[in-house]
C-alpha cells in the first residue's frame, strides 16, 4: 500500500505478489493487482483479481465499484450493473453514480436519475454526482433542479465539464443565448477536457449562434465540432464490417437491383411495423405521435433488427445467401427478433402493435422482405438540404453509419447512397409502403396522423395528436428530444437556405434528391 501511495507500481505488484504467496485470497492485495490491470488494459484479468477481492471482503464497496468497472470494459453489462449497485448499497456515492452512467448510456433515463439521486445523497457535495443528475433532469426536462445542481458542481470545480455541458443545455432552452456561450467556451478553453465534450460543447454554441441568427458562426463552430470528433473517430468510417457501411447499402443495393430478392409473396402471422428513414427526417417526431396511440408499443430507437440478421450484410457470401434463406433459418431469424425486441421493451405487449424505430434500418428493406414479409414500413422524408445540414450541426453517439456525417461531402455521399437503395427496394421489393414527408406533419398533423391510422389499419385517436405529452414521459435517446416537447414549429423548414454557401459542396448531390423527391430545386 505504501508503494501504490507513492505510485511506485512495480513494487506494489510484486509486494502484492509476495502477499497472495502467503494469503492466496488477501482482498487488499487481489485489488491492488485488479487496480493495475485495470490500468494497464486487462479487463479480464482484472475481474479475475477484483471478484477474488470481492468474495474474500464483501463489505468494501471499493472493490464492488472497481469490478463493475471491469466488468463494464469487458461489455458484461449485467455483472456491471450488479457490482454498481452492490457498492452503492454498500455506502459509496460513486457506485450509484457508476450505474446512473450505465442506465443513462443505454438510454434509460428513468433509471439514471434515480441512481444519480442516491448517488447525491450518499455526498452531496460531491462534484461528479451533482453534475452527472444535473444532466439527468436536464434531460428530464426538470430544468429549475437541474440548474442547482449543475451550479453546486460548478462552484466547488470551475473544471466540471459535466456541470458546463449541463448549464450550457439549459441556458439555451431558456433561450439564453450569450450566457450559454459563455459557460460552454469555458469548457472548450479547458485543455483538459475530452474530444467528445468539446465537440458537444461546440455544437451547442453553434446552436445559440443559429438561434441568434448567425449562420456563419454557428457553421464554424459546427465544423469545429465534427473536426474534434473525426480526430478520434475518423477511423470508423473505414469499418466496412459495420452492417450500417456504405459497402454493406451497395451490396444489398446490388442484391436487389439483380432480380435475386422477390417481391413479398403473402405475410407473417405478427410483424413489427418498421418506422425508417435516414437520420434527421422527423423520425422522432413520427415515433411520439404513433407512441401515443393505445394499440402501439414503441421501442424507443433499439438496434434490434441488424444483430438478428448480421451474417446476411458484412459479406458478399452473405448477402448471396440471403435469396436462397430457407423457411427455418427465416423462422428463426424471427423468433430471435422477438426475443431481442421482448426483452428491450421489458414489458408484455398485450396485442399491441409493436413499433420499431430506428432510422437507418431503411438499409436492410430486402432482408425485411424476407423475414417478415408482408410487415407494414413507414418511411419519413424530408428535404435533403435540411436533412443534411440537421445532420450536421448534431453530436451523435459515434458508430460507422454517423461518422459518415461528419464532413458535409461524406454525408452528402452517404445520402445518396441510402436513398438509391431505398429508391431500389421501392420499386422492386412490392413492400407495405407509407411515405410521410415531414413538412406535411407540421403543416397539418391531424391528417399525418389520420393516414398513418389508416395504414395501420387503426382507429384515428385524438391522444395522437398530443405527442408532447407522450414525449415528456418517455426516454427518447436521440438528438430530437428536447425538440418533440415542443409544440410543432417551422423554422427547421427550409434552414438550408440560410446555409447555402456553406453547403455548397454537397448541393449538386442534394439538389438532385430535391427535384427527385419534389422539393423545389
Amino acid at each position: 500500500m505504501q508503494a501504490w501511495t507513492r505510485q511506485d507500481f512495480p513494487a506494489a505488484e510484486q509486494a502484492a505478489r509476495a502477499v497472495l504467496a502467503l494469503r492466496a485470497e488477501d482482498p487488499d492485495a487481489h485489488q491492488i493487482l485488479g487496480v493495475l490491470a485495470l490500468q494497464r488494459g486487462y479487463p479480464a484479468r482484472a475481474y479475475q483479481h477484483l471478484q477474488r477481492a470481492a468474495n474474500a471482503a464483501p463489505s468494501q464497496p471499493q472493490i464492488f465499484n472497481l469490478l463493475g468497472v471491469a466488468a463494464r470494459q469487458l461489455d458484461d453489462l449485467e455483472q456491471a450493473r450488479a457490482a454498481f449497485s452492490r457498492a452503492g448499497a454498500l455506502g459509496l456515492s460513486d457506485g450509484w453514480r457508476n450505474l446512473g452512467e450505465l442506465a443513462s448510456a443505454e438510454g434509460r433515463v428513468s433509471e439514471a436519475l434515480a441512481a444519480f439521486e442516491k448517488a447525491v445523497a450518499l455526498a452531496p457535495n460531491s462534484v461528479p454526482a451533482n453534475a452527472a443528475l444535473a444532466l439527468a433532469l436536464e434531460r428530464r426536462h426538470d430544468l429549475a433542479r437541474a440548474k442547482t445542481h449543475a451550479e453546486r458542481a460548478l462552484r466547488a470545480d470551475t473544471n466540471s465539464q459535466t456541470a458546463r455541458l449541463a448549464l450550457g443545455q439549459i441556458a439555451l432552452r431558456e433561450r439564453d443565448f450569450a450566457g450559454a456561450r459563455a459557460v460552454l467556451s469555458g469548457l472548450v478553453e479547458n485543455p483538459r477536457a475530452t474530444a467528445a465534450n468539446r465537440a458537444i460543447a461546440l455544437g451547442l454554441i453553434g446552436e445559440a449562434h443559429d438561434r441568434e441568427g448567425a449562420p456563419d458562426d454557428a457553421f464554424a463552430a459546427f465544423t469545429a465540432a465534427n473536426q474534434a470528433l473525426l480526430s478520434v473517430y475518423g477511423p470508423y468510417r473505414d469499418m466496412t464490417a459495420s452492417p450500417f457501411h456504405p459497402a454493406a447499402v451497395a451490396r444489398l443495393r446490388a442484391l436487389v437491383e439483380s432480380g435475386a430478392i422477390a417481391a413479398a409473396d403473402g405475410a407473417v402471422a405478427e410483424a413489427p411495423v418498421f418506422l425508417v428513414g435516414f437520420p434527421r427526417s422527423g423520425t422522432t417526431l413520427l415515433d411520439q405521435v404513433l407512441a401515443s396511440h393505445p394499440h402501439i408499443v414503441a421501442l424507443e430507437e433499439r438496434d434490434i433488427f441488424a444483430p438478428a440478421m448480421a451474417d446476411f450484410i458484412v459479406s458478399d457470401a452473405g448477402v448471396a445467401a440471403l435469396p436462397g434463406a430457407g423457411a427455418d433459418v427465416l423462422a428463426a431469424r424471427r423468433a430471435q427478433y422477438w426475443r431481442a425486441a421482448d426483452a428491450a421493451l421489458g414489458a408484455p405487449r398485450g396485442g399491441r402493435l409493436l413499433l420499431d424505430k430506428l432510422p437507418l434500418n431503411i438499409i436492410f428493406l430486402p432482408l425485411i422482405a424476407r423475414v417478415f414479409p408482408g410487415a407494414k414500413i413507414i418511411v419519413a422524408l424530408r428535404d435533403p438540404r435540411d436533412v443534411i445540414l440537421s445532420c450536421y450541426q448534431q453530436r451523435f453517439g459515434m458508430n460507422p453509419a454517423m461518422a459518415q456525417l461528419l464532413e458535409l461531402e461524406t454525408a452528402a455521399r452517404y445520402y445518396d447512397a441510402v436513398m438509391g437503395h431505398y429508391l431500389s427496394c421501392r420499386e422492386r421489393l412490392g413492400l407495405a409502403l407509407h411515405e410521410v414527408r415531414y413538412e406535411d406533419v407540421v403543416a397539418d398533423l391531424e391528417g399525418a396522423a389520420r393516414k398513418l391510422a389508416q395504414f395501420l389499419s387503426l382507429r384515428f385517436e385524438p391522444a395522437m395528436l398530443d405527442f408532447t405529452a407522450t414525449a415528456k414521459k418517455r426516454d427518447i435517446g436521440t438528438p430530437s428530444a428536447r425538440q418533440v416537447i415542443e409544440p410543432l414549429y417551422t423554422r427547421s423548414i427550409g434552414r438550408w437556405r440560410g446555409y447555402a454557401q456553406h453547403l455548397a459542396p454537397a448541393l449538386p448531390v442534394l439538389n438532385a434528391w430535391a427535384s427527385r423527391f419534389g422539393y423545389q430545386a
